[in-house]
């Protein structure tokens, strides 16, 4: 079951958060690398079995990385519309969802980048 992580950071600090989570990118595409020479060695066997079970492995790392990298993108494109909303304030308008909410007497404000559909 796939879920939404949600948690505040500033606006400056996303491209590190971006980088933090391609970094889960970077590992798996060295793991792929690796299983894909395997299995390569499987099939110049011929030993089918070994490959399949390595090709199903692939799939779903791969089906994994596709999601990560749907977050990064999503979450990129946020920042650089908030970064453009920034460049352009007479226009008028936010690219970024405020949240506002009580904790214990004190108000805090928590920003969410939300990509434009423009």
């Amino acid at each position: 079951m796939r879920v939404k992580i949600s948690y505040g950071a500033d606006i400056t600090e996303v491209p590190e958060e971006v980088d933090q989570l391609y970094t889960y990118v970077s590992e798996k595409t060295r793991s792929i690398a690796t299983q894909s020479n395997i299995i390569e060695d499987h099939l110049e066997s011929e030993d089918l079995q070994g490959a399949l079970f390595l090709i199903d492995k692939m799939r779903k790392t791969l089906a994994k990385m596709d999601q990560r990298l749907s977050d990064i993108e999503m979450i990129s494109v946020g920042y650089l519309t908030h970064i453009k909303g920034d460049n352009n304030v007479s226009e008028g308008r936010s690219s970024v969802d405020t949240v506002t909410g009580d904790t214990a007497g004190a108000t805090t404000q928590q920003s969410r980048i939300v990509p434009s559909n423009e």
